[in-house]
């Protein structure tokens, strides 16, 4: 599992695909999963919708140029939904372990909770590559995915409400 993890890193770091939005035409359950971030909070996809909160999951990876131009902006916006949404950002790279998140968060003023590499989940949401955003609505399926792409703070307030209006 992990070289399955690690081959899929290393493709999704050479991709230079765009921007891609899947719009949803039929229902897609989002698979549950529970996460620590690195500051101990546990983040599980169950018990915020159970609260009424839709979910934003974030792959990311350290050294991720795109993701680097999401942070900011993430950053920005999520305070401005934190009442309403769980953000809650993903490593893909199974390297990124504690320490290296929580040096990147502290670096870059992370407004929003993050964890480590944890490649599993982002192959059970069938996410190919880092600098993904997956909405999952109130019902518990996927709302959106926007792949591989550097977003706005417009872009991202509009996705962010989608879910909580």
């Amino acid at each position: 599992m992990l070289l399955v993890s690690l081959m899929l890193t290393i493709s999704a770091c050479s991709s230079n695909q765009s921007d891609q939005t899947n719009s949803q035409t039929e229902v897609e359950p989002a698979p549950d999963f529970e996460v620590t971030t690195i500051d101990g909070e546990t983040i599980r996809l169950e018990s915020s919708l159970d609260e009424g909160k839709p979910v934003v999951i974030y792959f990311t990876a350290s050294w991720c140029p795109i993701c680097a131009q999401n942070w900011p902006v993430l950053s920005e916006v999520y305070p401005e939904f934190e009442d309403r949404l769980t953000l809650v950002a993903i490593s893909i790279d199974p390297t990124d372990d504690v320490e290296t998140m929580r040096a990147l968060a502290e670096e870059k003023n992370f407004q929003f909770p993050s964890t480590h590499g944890i490649p599993e989940i982002m192959l059970d949401y069938d996410v190919d590559s880092q600098a993904t955003t997956v909405g999952v609505n109130r019902d518990g399926n996927i709302e959106f995915r926007r792949n591989k792409t550097a977003l706005s703070a417009d872009e991202y307030r509009e996705l962010f409400t989608r879910l909580v209006d």
